[in-house]
């Protein structure tokens, strides 16, 4: 059986002995390395003396599960392996070990940490992978039934997979790290495939849309060419919050906000009154609201109509500008000598003049095509925000892909964009539609794109921080997130203090590694030294769950992404003949 725990202390695999032991470090003595042949038993290989595998020091009752971090031989010996003949050379290699927990020999039950110290000349064995795997997995002496997804294998033997619950996974959330190459598209896809096995619900936001073969209902934002009329969605600009459009537009505090706030106003109430002919409201053939000389009580009724309405009210983002323009008058009508605080007074050039930047983006905005897939869309279309009503309310597991690749990078809507989707999922966890008995996961490729944003300038600056607070209250909910990203040091550190679990490809840049190191204290200089040259498709498995940081290597999904990088040297060779 794959959970049956067996001694480590196998004779067999026996390598060498303890020469020296520190809190988290030993010396052994590696007797069977120094030959340079390879070892088999009954047809696999031994590793004997190789950095970064795995030993076990026997302690009695106890054995530490330790890993080879550094092999050498001593000053006296180390010509002992220059030889140019066949004979076998004689010199005795040192290992050092990282020391990583206590083991029960009999049961497998991991101790967390180190319980009881070795002796000096303490026998030091090869640990076998299927043990290792089991340590690692955490499943020894678990009384609850969890499921088990089987999303790697060990570097170098591939018979044995390793298994990880979902509750290790994505209880605290879940980062996928990585330099481009590393293999993290591969890892987000079987995290998704083994979700989607097991019957959970997922909400992927793809940024390339190179997830597109993944077995889900997708949908597409803006003009993608595989979009048709089913599948196409929006967000309209009438269902972003206040502080969204501020975001958008960047008026300045003083002037221009309360105008913008003041003008949306207004042209929900021409949405809501422009059928009625009894309402006491002027509305211009612009389908603008005048206010220059009408009366104000008309106004107010309106307004508290449509702040006591349930469902959002549409509004005319082309007629912004103009409305801008009508707000621009004297709070006051009447003469100086007889004012009449019932009207409002004529236009108020000087605001107008305050207003004119903030009119003139408006205006660009209305007018840019690159900006039409939420601005004044057809209402008929999709919207987000139901897409994600109906995944909440579902009661079955589906994965739901949002394809966000064809949506320009312009006046930071994308970004905008997903900070909205960020803070319509937190509003549905606070109302219940998402918990511990309907959890959702969140998974967000390019993760750097999106979070640590601020918009504006200094003066009026806008924080897109939805996902931090998802990161930091979502998990009482149920609501969890899943991030790729291959710059880590653009992730706010208020996220990825969170991240409970780290699954962390090859990672080059030393900022992006202190990141790392950071974010969980389970990883030390000796773990971290590895992150450099791992190969494409191995990752650091790391984590509060985790009894110890370890080498693994991602399963190949079985819907590949599409991320794949150009052939130059076939089509250049093509185009030349």
């Amino acid at each position: 059986m794959r959970n049956e725990w067996f001694s480590p202390l196998d004779s067999k695999r026996r390598v060498g002995s303890l020469l020296e032991v520190s809190a988290t470090e030993a010396k052994i003595n590696l007797t069977k390395a120094g030959t340079g042949e390879n070892t088999w038993i009954l047809g696999t290989r031994l590793p004997v003396g190789e950095v970064n595998e795995f030993v076990f020091i026997d302690c009695g009752q106890l054995t530490i599960l330790a890993r080879v971090v550094k092999v050498w031989l001593e000053s006296g010996e180390r010509l002992s392996v220059d030889g140019f003949d066949d004979s076998t050379p004689n010199n005795n290699p040192i290992g050092l070990v990282q020391l990583l927990v206590s083991v029960d020999v009999e049961t497998g039950i991991n101790l967390q940490g180190i319980r009881q110290y070795p002796k000096l000349g303490a026998q030091v064995y090869a640990a076998h992978p299927r043990l290792v795997s089991m340590l690692a997995e955490g499943i020894i002496g678990m009384k609850t039934n969890y499921l088990q997804l089987p999303i790697a294998e060990m570097p170098h033997d591939s018979s044995v997979a390793i298994h990880i619950t979902p509750e290790k996974l994505f209880a605290r959330h879940c980062a996928v790290l990585g330099s481009t190459g590393g293999g993290k598209s591969f890892t987000m896809a079987n995290l998704i495939e083994n979700v989607h096995n097991v019957g959970g619900k997922v909400l992927l936001l793809d940024a390339t849309g190179e997830f597109s073969n993944l077995p889900c209902t997708s949908y597409y934002v803006g003009e993608h060419p595989q979009a048709n009329r089913s599948s196409k969605v929006t967000y309209p600009h009438w269902l972003f919050t206040d502080s969204d459009i501020r975001a958008l537009l960047r008026p300045s505090a003083q002037s221009q906000a309360p105008k913008l706030d003041e003008a949306i106003r207004s042209l929900k109430v021409v949405t809501q009154y422009r059928q009625q002919p009894s309402h006491g409201l002027t509305i211009a053939a612009n389908n603008c609201l005048t206010k220059s000389g009408q009366t104000k009580v008309s106004f107010e009724r309106a307004v508290q109509v449509i702040s006591s309405s349930q469902q959002p009210i549409p509004w005319v983002f082309a007629n912004l500008a103009e409305q801008i323009i009508e707000e621009c008058v004297w709070p006051t009508g009447g003469t100086a000598a007889k004012p009449n605080v019932a009207i409002w007074g004529g236009r108020a050039e000087n605001d107008v003049g305050h207003c004119l930047n903030l009119i003139a983006r408006v205006k660009a905005m209305a007018a840019n095509p690159h900006l039409k897939w939420f601005l004044d869309v057809d209402q008929s279309i999709k919207t987000i925000p139901n897409i994600i009503e109906e995944l909440c309310n579902s009661s079955e597991g589906k994965v739901i892909r949002l394809d966000l690749s064809a949506i320009p990078f312009e006046a930071n809507a994308r970004e905008i964009l997903v900070n909205a989707i960020g803070r319509k999922l937190l509003s549905c966890a606070r109302e219940g539609k998402i918990n511990h008995d309907r959890p959702l996961l969140i998974f967000i490729d390019e993760a750097h794109q999106f979070l640590n944003k601020k918009i504006g300038d200094e003066t009026a600056s806008f924080a897109l921080d939805s996902f931090g607070n998802i990161a930091k209250e979502g998990r009482k909910y149920g609501l969890n997130v899943v991030i790729a990203t291959q710059r880590p040091r653009d992730v706010p550190e208020d996220v990825l203090s969170q991240i409970g679990t780290l699954i962390v490809h090859r990672l080059t840049n030393e900022k992006d590694q202190e990141v790392v190191r950071k974010a969980v204290g389970a990883i030390d200089q000796r773990s971290a030294s590895f992150l450099p040259v791992l190969g494409q498709g191995e990752a650091l498995l790391l984590g509060v769950d985790f009894p110890f940081p370890m080498t693994v290597k991602i399963k190949t999904p079985q819907n590949r992404p599409e991320s794949y990088s150009a052939s130059f040297s076939s089509v250049w060779h093509t185009n030349r003949t």
